[in-house]
């Protein structure tokens, strides 16, 4: 049976949706689809797109012997508690891959995400980070977030923590860690090497398109009701794809589609941006240990804006 021996692991944010495609267009290998089945997080139930493990192995159903390299990008599998050891039970070889960001940056662009997926319903990234303690007791969390830990964005943003868990159980030569900003400066240098974890031919890609920009919706009540529209028209949609015997039913990715709009957004107050810094401040210099990298720059730099 075809089954996946690579993973990009997260975190969100930070380039994993353009490296999935990038990979995708490689004769060697195979990505799922979706890119973020997120089986294996367990403590993050809601987010599970599959949930069986027929479901799961079906997604690489389509994989052949020419695919050397068998993946997927479920980005929250590394700030979730259980993920990386389940991976750890499925497949002890597997190979991880993780992108890093300054997590300034990388945590306000997560916001941005979540109002747009309707998780998030405070839009003033400001503000979303200010209610982080009111919401830890489980107070004016939104409606139709499916994840409350998600709305705690300095745990969120605890990179070292998180890869210290992943190198306590993957070996070194397992893992391959990223920094976006050497992504976003030498993205064929870094798929490169990418190829080259991964144990397939170099291809010679030399043109690599910009994907996944920041994203916002053109009216905000047509977002929300496509990023989560109501049980029963799912389950009645569902049931007629089934019927009719449809792959997909593309409705309200039309929708989504002519609702959506690229948008950059404002800069981070320096104040905010500063407080942000000092949050991290001990978790960047953790990391900056765990892969041997000077990420002082994290602590001084603007934000990227992306």
């Amino acid at each position: 049976m075809n089954k996946p021996n690579f993973f990009i692991a997260g975190a969100p944010k930070c380039g994993t949706t353009a490296l999935s495609e990038y990979l995708r267009d490689h004769p060697n290998i195979y990505i799922s689809e979706p890119k973020e089945p997120h089986y294996f997080t367990f403590d993050f139930e809601q987010y599970r797109v599959t949930k069986t493990w027929s479901e799961y192995s079906g997604l690489f159903s389509e994989s052949t012997a020419k695919h050397t390299a068998i993946g997927e990008g479920s980005v929250f599998y590394l700030c979730s508690t259980v993920a990386l050891d389940k991976i750890k039970e499925y497949d002890s070889q597997a190979k991880i891959i993780v992108m890093l960001r300054n997590p300034v940056d990388m945590i306000y662009s997560f916001h941005s995400q979540l109002v747009f997926t309707a998780d998030e319903s405070e839009k003033s990234f400001e503000k979303a980070w200010r209610l982080q303690a009111t919401r830890k007791q489980g107070k004016q969390i939104p409606s139709q977030c499916r994840e409350a830990a998600f709305l705690q964005y300095a745990e969120m943003g605890k990179l070292g923590e998180q890869v210290e868990r992943l190198q306590t159980i993957f070996p070194a030569e397992q893992v391959k860690i990223i920094l976006f900003e050497d992504f976003v400066k030498s993205t064929k240098d870094v798929y490169d090497e990418v190829l080259e974890f991964l144990a397939v031919p170099n291809d010679e890609r030399t043109e690599f398109v910009r994907i996944n920009e920041n994203k916002t919706h053109k009216m905000g009540a047509v977002g929300n009701f496509t990023a989560k529209p109501p049980a029963l028209l799912t389950n009645v949609a569902l049931k007629a794809r089934d019927m009719l015997g449809i792959k997909e039913l593309g409705i309200l990715d039309t929708i989504r589609s002519f609702n959506t709009k690229v948008a950059a957004r404002e800069p981070l107050s320096e104040d905010l941006r500063a407080d942000m810094m000092e949050e991290f401040s001990t978790d960047i210099q953790k990391l900056a240990q765990l892969i041997n990298r000077d990420l002082s720059h994290w602590l001084t730099a603007k934000s990227l804006n992306k």
